[in-house]
């Protein structure tokens, strides 16, 4: 079988010319970021008349069924043939990660931290990635990424504050589960689109049911009125309809392109747009800001991201570049 993170997932028109994946992967990759960030804010709304796992199914069900019309219209290419057993297998795994754990887990630590400090902690993914990769990608572990895993642990510590209520740092520590469940969605992702035909559609479709369907069964079954509230507010429903189209469909499926055209460090730079989206947003649509500690604390973890992501040798190796043509 061939490397699949060497040819970058490019379709034919993309390896006869790479610049052309390049930039498709840079601009799907800074987009989807930004797209993803706007997640943290819009479930903090949305967590005013649901509680987690209810704004989650929601979330699941509205994108199943916004995607599925898309899909079935053709909109994003040929449909789908049926998997296979090992594809569904791998679908199965990678819908759990990026879907269903990751959702869960950042819906209650944005009930329980606040938005912008979950942006910040469940970012750490970037980080958590580059440090998984040489596992999963067999790639070599960088010591670029070491030392971007120890600024982000730094930055994480400062964010949780020692004086915290007991809440906030239960939701750093819910977030910290989300950026491992979404790591091993983007190096899995990498490892397994490309050789067993999983596209950003099909991948996204599998998070979005794997999300919604079984959430919304439980709930029915368990607690109706937390798929059902009494009276929802008119800003929760416009939120959690955003989630369901931007972060819940398109982002993912521009990560999932972003991830195929770069390689897995250079993708994973374009995410420190994430939590400064989210920073950016809460503090516009929310009023929320952070300490002079949870300051310092952010800026480590964008350090630790950009570091770890490789974004710092990239930017050298551009400017580099651009003297060199300028020249």
């Amino acid at each position: 079988m061939s490397d699949p993170f060497r040819e970058g997932g490019r379709s034919g028109r993309d390896r006869r010319d790479p610049r052309t994946a390049e930039r498709v992967g840079i601009g799907a990759s800074a987009t989807g970021a930004v797209l993803f960030g706007s997640s943290y804010v819009a479930t903090a709304f949305v967590l005013r008349s649901f509680p987690p796992l209810g704004a989650a199914a929601w979330r699941g069900l509205l994108a199943t069924l916004a995607l599925g019309i898309v899909l079935g219209a053709g909109g994003l290419g040929p449909r789908p043939s049926r998997p296979t057993g090992p594809q569904l297998a791998r679908l199965i795994v990678l819908a759990l990660t990026g879907g269903l754990v990751f959702i869960v887990l950042m819906n209650t630590a944005v009930q329980d931290a606040g938005p912008t400090i979950t942006s910040f902690v469940a970012g750490l993914y970037a980080v958590l990635a580059a440090v998984l990769a040489p596992v999963v990608l067999r790639e070599g572990l960088s010591r670029a990424a070491v030392i971007g895993f120890v600024l982000a642990l730094v930055g994480t510590l400062l964010l949780a504050e020692l004086h915290a209520t007991s809440s906030t740092l239960t939701g750093v520590l819910v977030g910290l589960g989300a950026a491992v469940s979404y790591a091993l969605f983007l190096v899995l992702s990498r490892r397994w689109s490309v050789p067993w035909r999983l596209s950003g559609p099909v991948v996204t479709f599998g998070t979005v049911v794997a999300t919604g369907v079984p959430l919304a069964a439980w709930l029915l079954a368990t607690d109706p009125a937390a798929l059902l509230p009494a009276h929802p507010r008119t800003d929760a429903l416009l939120a959690l309809g955003w989630l369901a189209i931007f972060p819940g469909v398109v982002a993912v499926t521009l990560i999932v392109i972003g991830v195929q055209r770069l390689d897995a460090r250079r993708s994973s730079a374009f995410l420190l747009l994430n939590p400064v989206a989210a920073a950016l947003l809460s503090w516009l649509l929310l009023g929320e800001g952070l300490s002079p500690s949870q300051f310092v604390g952010a800026a480590l973890v964008l350090a630790g991201i950009a570091s770890a992501s490789g974004a710092v040798s990239w930017a050298a190796s551009s400017v580099r570049d651009w003297r060199g043509a300028a020249t």
